[in-house]
């Protein structure tokens, strides 16, 4: 056979060759195995509730009555984790300590009126959003006509407008960060939004930055009358889950679609008037 003297040396290349590619295959240095399934999703399930930060001042998402923590953020989620046979641990936490300890794997979920902004996108992953809010300046009647306000064009006016006096902004939020960038000398920042409009209703600081449905509220059961000097649109608004946690954001986004499909989601922003 003329081409009997190729045949061995053909065999050896075909067989380090398929031994190459074996070896490539199986080699986590050189190809690493896929993604381990979500550790978020398994902790939740082996525990049947999902643990979840929220910090309850930001009426009516989420707020104290007496001890209990209630709102509409507070009904939607208790609502979704019952579909997945889930129980929720609620856990009272500063905001801006809420995506820290997602983050760490402290919690499950992140619950409290959070804006989905690029910057929060490269640390956490948001479940679909629920709302989309506005953004406003607020101010006492009073001292809007003190100072001849009606509206302002931008937030960069306030240095110019309200001088030594300050706006408030909570701690961590998108508006502290807003006034940051563009009029860092009226900014003035609070713990809790709750303590800024106290200060406000007694002249302490001339307006406050937040964003619906909370200053809604708080325009309506204002006792002295308080006005709206700057608006803007917003962000949309989610719930804040672990980078891993794919399957949990999976599952409360196939609940969610059903929730708002049903036009249950509707009714319960009637009932919270948000």
């Amino acid at each position: 056979m003329p081409y009997s003297k190729y045949v061995a040396p053909i065999g050896m290349i075909v067989i380090a060759v398929v031994a190459f590619a074996v070896g490539l295959f199986a080699s986590p240095l050189v190809l690493p195995p896929s993604k381990e399934a979500d550790p978020v999703w398994a902790r939740v399930t082996k525990a049947g509730k999902m643990v979840v930060g929220t910090e309850p001042g930001w009426p009516p998402y989420e707020y104290l009555n007496g001890t209990q923590i209630v709102g509409f953020e507070i009904e939607l989620t208790e609502l979704i984790a019952d579909e997945l046979n889930l129980t929720v641990e609620w856990r009272n936490m500063a905001f801006d300590a809420i995506i820290p300890a997602v983050q760490a794997g402290d919690i499950d979920l992140g619950v409290s009126g959070f804006s989905v902004k690029p910057a929060r996108l490269e640390v956490v992953q948001f479940t679909m959003p629920h709302s989309i809010t506005e953004g406003q300046v607020i101010m006492l009647q009073s001292r809007a006509n003190q100072l001849g306000i009606t509206t302002i064009q931008s937030l960069a006016n306030l240095t110019q407008l309200i001088g030594s006096q300050k706006c408030g902004a909570q701690t961590g939020t998108t508006q502290e960060e807003e006034l940051m960038q563009v009029a860092p000398s009226v900014l003035k920042s609070y713990s809790d939004y709750l303590i800024a409009l106290q200060d406000m209703k007694r002249g302490a600081i001339d307006c406050i930055y937040a964003e619906t449905p909370i200053t809604t509220g708080w325009i309506a059961e204002a006792e002295e009358p308080i006005v709206i000097i700057f608006n803007r649109p917003y962000y949309p608004v989610a719930f804040v889950a672990h980078k891993d946690a794919d399957t949990l954001v999976a599952k409360i986004d196939g609940v969610l679609a059903e929730i708002i499909a049903s036009g249950q989601l509707t009714q319960l922003k009637l009932e919270w008037k948000c």
